[in-house]
Order: structure tokens, then sequence, then C-alpha cells
């Protein structure tokens, strides 16, 4: 049951307008800070504030997974809303994705959405409590792709994968848009690049949530520089535990993707900072506020914003990674489910 303060926040939060930051020019940037800013959500800082200092991400495959496991996500059911198991079978491979929609949708639009899981873990049903309110409220379709993970499938499996389902797609559908959240948003802007260099589709649309935009980057760089981040300072230490632990994730996970072969890890494919943005004409990038990765998409939309691309950057106050495993608990995603309506509408 959501309560009047949730409904009160979500309209706060609705209300929000463009600033202008002086380090970002040529983006269309959205604050959405907390009435309490510079501090965590409740929820999210009973998680990190038990972090250890110099906490040790453990390199071992099944815990990394459990990790990744979403039982705990509330699994909100709408009865006007259809999932239904597919198959795209084209590019010589075969690929599951749930098909998620309202009755009602009259639009020839499709979002295509890959799962995040740090490339390793995260299935389409992971997606299923933040799609199925999304589709509650987008006049499309919306495709949750089953791709195949790393290390059993490394880069660039899971990219052909989803550029699989892009290609059996754009069969049915006038409008094709990309989504992705944290390691499936690069897969997604991936996909984006080959879709425009093979000229098999062409990608209306970019929506982001807090992605990972650049491999093998110097982790004493700016890029994952905390002391940047301003913060309630009784947090500060939950911060840095939180970048410390996810430092060591960047490597982790880069490794299992690329199967630990030597290759660029600067490759526009693998590290979509250094693709040529002119690709992403029309994107939203969406991240927490104490998100690690959130000084590289701030880097990312830079650029994009550089070469004349439309960007808009919501940055929410309050939240870490992989927020949206807080659907129906913290307004804020559902705020970022609504700005994704009104960016595809």
């Amino acid at each position: 049951m959501i309560n009047s303060d949730y409904n009160v926040e979500l309209k706060r939060l609705n209300q929000i307008k463009p600033v202008d930051v002086s380090h970002l020019r040529d983006v269309e940037m959205v604050i959405k800070d907390r009435i309490d800013k510079h501090s965590y959500e409740p929820l999210i800082y009973d998680h990190l504030k038990t972090l250890p200092d110099d906490p040790n991400l453990p390199n071992v495959l099944t815990k990394l997974r459990d990790g990744n496991n979403h039982d705990d996500m509330l699994q909100s059911q709408y009865q006007n809303i259809k999932i239904t198991n597919e198959f795209a079978e084209t590019l010589g491979r075969k690929v599951r994705y749930l098909k998620i929609r309202r009755e009602d949708v009259t639009a020839s639009k499709v979002l295509i959405c890959v799962h995040g899981g740090a490339y390793y873990g995260g299935t389409p049903e992971d997606t299923l409590p933040f799609l199925t309110m999304l589709a509650t409220k987008f006049n499309g379709v919306i495709y949750s792709v089953d791709y195949g993970i790393a290390p059993e499938n490394p880069y660039p499996s899971g990219i052909e994968d989803c550029l699989s389902v892009v290609v059996a797609a754009q069969k049915n559908y006038q409008q094709i848009s990309l989504a992705g959240d944290s390691a499936g948003a690069a897969i997604a802007l991936g996909v984006s690049q080959l879709c425009r260099l093979m000229g098999v589709a062409e990608i209306n649309k970019h929506i982001l949530f807090y992605p990972t935009v650049v491999h093998g980057s110097d982790h004493s760089s700016e890029l994952w520089d905390d002391n940047l981040i301003a913060i309630n300072k009784t947090q500060r230490r939950a911060l840095h535990n939180n970048y410390t632990q996810f430092k060591q994730l960047d490597t982790i996970m880069t490794n299992y993707y690329t199967d630990h072969q030597k290759m660029n890890l600067s490759a526009p494919i693998l590290s979509p900072l250094y693709a040529d943005l002119t690709t992403f004409k029309e994107t939203l990038v969406m991240t927490g506020e104490f998100d690690p990765f959130r000084l590289q998409d701030e880097a990312f939309v830079q650029k994009i914003g550089l070469v004349g691309g439309k960007v808009k950057y919501i940055r929410y106050g309050g939240l870490a990674h992989a927020f949206l495993n807080y659907v129906g608990q913290i307004p804020a995603v559902e705020d970022s489910l609504n700005e994704c309506v009104a960016f595809l509408n």
C-alpha cells in the first residue's frame, strides 16, 4: 500500500525543473535532491552503513551472483499487463525475451531493455517489478532480453544477442528505443553503435540508468574520486567504502566480461565513453547522487552535449547504484519511470 507521504514526495519530484550546471554544458540537467540534501535515502543507508572499512569483494562467481539476487524486490501485479515469453531468431541466433505490454497499446513503439548484473548476473525476470510499472504508463511494447551472461558467454556475445532482438523487432515496429541499467546500459550502447555501423536498424532514443560507460579506467582518477561528492559528513565513510567496493567490482566484472583476454578496453563498443557520440542522438541518463558510476556518467553526458546530441541528465539525491530495485519503496524510483515515459512519448 502506497502511503500519503510517498505520493507527496512523488509530486514534489515531478515539479523540479532543469538547472544550469557549469561543468555540464549543452546538457539539460535536473537535480532531484532530497529535502534533506546530500544524505542517503534511509533504506539505502541502512544497507551501506554495514560495509566494513576497506571492504573486500570476494571474486567467487557463485557469491557474486548471489549478490545479484533480487528476491526482495516488490513483485507488483497489474491486471492490464500481459507478459509472454518470446524468441527472436535472426543473425543465426535464438534469443529469449519477455514481451511486456498493456492490452490497449496503440502506438507502434518498442522499448528494448537490457538488464544489469555486472555482465555475469541478472535475468529478464529481475526487471519485471519496474518494467511492469513502466508498462502501465508507456503507450508501447517493452522487451526484456535474456542475453547470454559472462563468463559462459563473454564479450561480445551479449551484444550480439541483443542485436538479434533489435533486428527482429524492426520488422514489427516503427520506432525502436533502447534502455539498460548499469552493465546492461553499456551493452545497449554497444548495440546502438552496431545498428548504425551495420545499417540494420535506426535507434530512436536511449534510456540509461546509472550506466557503466568505461572499462579499464584508472581507479585513482577523477572518474572514481569520492572526495568530489558532497555528502553529510556522518555518511562519508559509507560512501567511501561503497566506492572502494565498486572499484573492485569494476575490475572483476571487466575480467569476467572479457574472459580475461587481452583486448583494447577503450574500444568504443566496449567502452561507450570513447564512441562516436553523434550515434546517441537522443539520450536520457539517470543516476543516483552517490552512485560510484556517477562521475563517469557525467563525463559521458558532457561529451554527448558537446557534439550536439540531445541529452537529458537527471541526478537523484540520496540514491546509490541499482536504485530500480527499490521500486514501490522510494518515490524517486517511480519518478524515474515517469521521466522515461515523458521522454519516450
